[in-house]
């Protein structure tokens, strides 16, 4: 990571990742520019330091340093989209929406705005050079992070593939434990901040709770819960309160375990099965967004990561005229959910991803 001295545009959170981020890239030789991103409206407990705890931190290293205030459009396009999808019997993941929209997308204009040559941020992944035997076309992807327990590539798999070659990740080649110890040693008042939850909207991590403050109460509308073989069970308070492979918290005991398999939206129903129910060897994935050119009509071999803490699978990938994929496993997989994000990869490469839709 060298500069050339270059200037940088850095995402600044507040928290311990992206502060020591300043740090490696001013190391390196980097100009850094800080931008805190205000998203999280005031109703839904952001958090109250966040943006005066990045401005100390930009002091501290004698950085610029701007503010921008996101919030409304954060509400309308992550929050509300959050509940729809619940309400469409999906479970969304508006981490990968946000980074596509607005972590990349805001820091890419701002690059236009303070005449800089890179974006960065406190992620643990990495860019590389395009392999030409996967592609020769392509220059620059991401890579898993080198601690492959915090590897964050995953999330990034709906951003705009001509941003990839504007991307520097200092903490890439770096583990969280390290990370911490540098923020100690170089005396960083956040060294010890705890890190952000999944869903930063959500603090207590109660998403139905979170569903009853953006959604009216009409929206939860009582419904019927069927077993997988078609036999009524009893009732539901709204399909948001469910999701693909939940197993507590059901409100029918069958006298052996149940889980969520099927969310029907249409007919408002939850179907509940086995875990054999679970299973499945393919899913259909729309909204693709590749790094590489993928042929068309063609089975391309990939592994396929269906959710965060999921393992990437070997899969194979057949991408579609309209914009569809179809991935098929060579394995059965446990509940693949409608809503979340299929990550592809080859290797420790990311070269796509999609949405799952069934």
């Amino acid at each position: 990571m060298t500069s050339n001295n270059k200037k940088v545009i850095l995402g600044m959170s507040g928290g311990v990742d992206s502060s020591v981020a300043v740090y490696l890239l001013q190391q390196a030789g980097y100009e850094v520019h800080g931008v805190h991103m205000l998203m999280i409206p005031d109703e839904f407990s952001p958090n109250p330091h966040a943006a005066s705890d990045a401005e100390s931190v930009a002091k501290q290293f004698g950085i610029s340093f701007s503010v921008i205030d996101v919030r409304e459009k954060f509400k309308d396009i992550i929050i509300q989209q959050f509940a729809n999808e619940y309400s469409a019997g999906r479970t969304p993941n508006p981490c990968i929406l946000c980074n596509k929209a607005f972590k990349f997308g805001l820091l890419a204009d701002e690059m236009q705005n303070y005449d800089a040559d890179f974006i960065s941020t406190g992620h643990y992944v990495n860019v590389t050079d395009c392999p030409p035997a996967i592609d020769n076309s392509c220059f620059k992807l991401f890579q898993k992070g080198t601690d492959l327990k915090k590897d964050q590539s995953y999330f990034l798999a709906m951003v705009n593939p001509s941003i990839v070659e504007k991307c520097i990740f200092p903490l890439g080649a770096y583990t969280k434990e390290q990370v911490r110890d540098i923020a100690r040693e170089i005396g960083l008042s956040v060294a010890e901040k705890k890190d952000s939850q999944e869903i930063c909207f959500i603090p207590d991590n109660d998403y139905k709770n979170c569903l009853k403050k953006i959604l009216p109460p009409s929206a939860f509308r009582k419904g019927k819960v069927y077993h997988a073989d078609g036999s009524y069970l009893g009732n539901h308070d709204g399909i948001q309160n469910y999701t693909i492979g939940q197993r507590k918290g059901l409100g029918i005991a069958l006298g052996k375990p149940a889980y969520v398999v099927r969310l029907d939206a249409k007919r408002n129903q939850v179907i509940l099965g086995d875990n054999e129910h679970l299973m499945s060897n393919t899913l259909t994935a729309h909204e693709n967004n590749y790094f590489i050119d993928v042929p068309f009509e063609q089975p391309f071999a990939v592994e396929a990561k269906i959710r965060y803490r999921a393992q990437a699978a070997p899969a194979t990938l057949l991408r579609h005229a309209d914009g569809s994929a179809t991935v098929t496993f060579a394995e059965p997989q446990r509940a693949v959910t409608p809503g979340q994000c299929v990550a592809y990869y080859i290797n420790d490469l990311l070269i796509g991803g999609g949405i799952i839709t069934k």
